[in-house]
């Protein structure tokens, strides 16, 4: 009964994070929208150099949209595919829970209220994930002057 209470526990923040990760990749996708428009010039009006500058960076921002673009759909796709099963340590796909945060390894987005706990997102090439990587239930840790401890590890 406490596994089920932790996998919907779980869940029910998966689905939150999915949905702050769509809102990024629709904020992207409005991006890439807007460069492309910038750097489609039309060839048939009179051009200054200057429209070509801002057409060629226009272009870059465009491509630079897109790959974050990319990357983003790629962690959606992981977050969707994320099982709600309880984990042993930390690691991509962890929920860790302290007394005052969730903090979840795998994404970044922006941080977010859950249970009136707030939610960090991150990666695992975060400085914090580092901290965090071999701890266990019980353990502390601190972020800036917080010393927190690990209640829960989903």
């Amino acid at each position: 009964m406490v596994i089920d209470k932790i996998k919907m526990s779980k869940q029910k923040l998966l689905n939150k994070i999915i949905d702050e990760q769509q809102k990024i990749i629709e904020n992207l996708e409005v991006n890439v929208e807007r460069f492309r428009k910038a750097s489609d010039l039309d060839e048939d009006s009179t051009l200054n150099p200057q429209d070509f500058s801002h057409q060629t960076e226009a272009k870059d921002m465009q491509l630079r949209f897109e790959k974050m673009l990319n990357s983003s759909r790629k962690d959606l796709n992981f977050l969707k595919n994320l099982s709600p099963e309880k984990l042993n340590r930390i690691e991509k796909g962890s929920m860790i829970e302290t007394e005052k945060k969730y903090f979840f390894v795998g994404v970044s987005t922006a941080n977010f209220k859950f249970e009136n706990k707030e939610v960090i997102c991150f990666s695992e090439e975060a400085p914090i994930f580092k901290k965090l990587k071999n701890k266990k239930i019980g353990d502390t840790f601190k972020i800036g002057e917080n010393e927190l401890k690990i209640l829960n590890i989903q």
